[in-house]
Parts: C-alpha cells; structure tokens; sequence
C-alpha cells in the first residue's frame, strides 16, 4: 500500500514525507522506465491500495 511504501522506503530516519511525494517519485519512475508512462505496464496503480509491480 502507499502508507507501506511510506514507512519502509522514506521513513527510516523519521523524515515526514506525504502521499504527493511518493506520487511524484512513481512518476519519475514511470517516466524513465515505461515506453510510455501514460498507460503504465511495469508500476500500475490499484486504486485504493497503492501500486503493483508487474502483471
């Protein structure tokens, strides 16, 4: 889930990061990774839960 990927990722030195930042970073990521980040293949969102990776 997001609050998931907040804690483990961004949280380990007890820095307060918000949803807009990790929103930004997946879309960087699209960005450099996806043919066209528009409709996403590799990092997909699932709406309610956060982000899947893969199929």
């Amino acid at each position: 889930s997001r609050n998931q990927l907040l804690e483990r990722i961004w949280d380990v030195a007890g820095e307060f990061v918000n949803d807009n930042t990790l929103s930004v970073y997946i879309k960087r990521l699209r960005e450099k990774l996806e043919d066209n980040p528009q409709e996403p293949t590799l990092i997909k969102t699932v709406r309610g839960l956060g982000y899947k990776v893969g199929d």
